[in-house]
C-alpha cells in the first residue's frame, strides 16, 4: 500500500477545527470561520497531543489508507526541530507503535537530513520555519547539539504581528480564529523593507503601499 507513490501525494496544516465534529488539515482551513481553530504544535514542539494524535491516524490511515497490517511491515521517518524536548519524541515514537504499529521508527533532525539531500555530510544550516529558526551545524553527519542555536521566532511570530499591526488600524482580527487569513495576507502581501524607516514613513503619512485583499 505504501509504494504507490502517487497514494503518498498528502499535505497537512497542522491544525484542527472542532464543532460538533472534529476537522483536519485544510479542511479545517476552508472551513475556518465556521470552527474553533486548534494549533496542536507551538514552536515546533507538540502542545496538544490528544489533536495530534487525531492528526496523525487521519493522515495515516483516512487520507493515505494505511491499516494494522500494511503499518507492522513498514518503517517510517519521522523529522523534528533540534532541541525539541525528548518527552515530544517519546510520545510521538509511542503514537507510531502503539497506535499505528508500525514495524519500525527513525526520527532525525530536519537540518540533518536537507544537508543528505544535498550529498553533504558537513555544512551549517539556517532553517526558519512557521514556528522555530534554528542554527544547526552538521560535521561529517554528526549534529553536536552544544553548538546549535534556537530562536522561538519564526513564520508564525510573524503572522501574529501582522495580526498586532492590523488590530491597530482598526481591523477586527482575531489571534485564533484569523491566523490562517493573516497567513494567507502576509504570504501575498508582505516582504522584507529594504530601508526600514522610509518604509515605516511610507505607511504612516502616505497610501502608497496600501493594497486591497479580498
Amino acid at each position: 500500500a505504501l509504494s504507490d507513490e502517487a497514494a503518498l501525494g498528502t499535505l497537512h496544516k497542522t491544525m484542527i477545527g472542532t464543532s460538533s465534529t472534529m476537522v483536519c488539515g485544510l479542511e479545517a482551513r476552508e472551513k475556518r470561520d465556521r470552527l474553533n481553530c486548534i494549533y496542536p504544535v507551538e514552536c515546533g514542539v507538540v502542545r496538544d497531543w490528544d489533536a495530534m494524535s487525531h492528526l496523525f491516524d487521519h493522515t495515516f490511515q483516512t487520507k493515505l489508507g494505511l491499516n494494522s497490517d500494511d503499518a507492522s511491515g513498514s518503517k517510517i521517518l519521522l523529522t523534528e526541530p533540534p532541541l525539541n524536548p525528548t518527552k515530544n519524541r517519546s510520545s510521538m515514537i509511542e503514537h507510531m507503535f502503539e497506535t499505528l504499529n508500525f514495524g519500525a521508527v527513525n526520527v532525525s533532525i530536519q537540518s540533518m537530513l536537507v544537508l543528505y539531500a544535498q550529498g553533504l555530510l558537513t555544512g551549517l544550516v539556517v532553517d526558519a520555519g512557521e514556528g522555530a529558526t534554528h542554527i544547526v551545524p552538521v560535521y561529517e553527519g554528526y549534529v553536536p547539539h552544544h553548538l546549535i542555536k534556537r530562536l522561538d521566532v519564526a513564520g508564525r511570530t510573524i503572522t501574529r504581528y501582522l495580526i498586532k499591526l492590523l488590530q491597530l488600524r482598526g481591523y477586527n482580527f482575531s489571534p485564533t480564529q484569523d491566523l490562517e487569513t493573516a497567513t494567507q495576507i502576509k504570504d501575498k502581501l508582505c516582504y522584507v523593507a529594504y530601508n526600514l524607516e522610509k518604509e515605516r514613513d511610507l505607511a504612516q503619512d502616505t497610501t502608497v503601499l496600501v493594497e486591497k485583499y479580498t
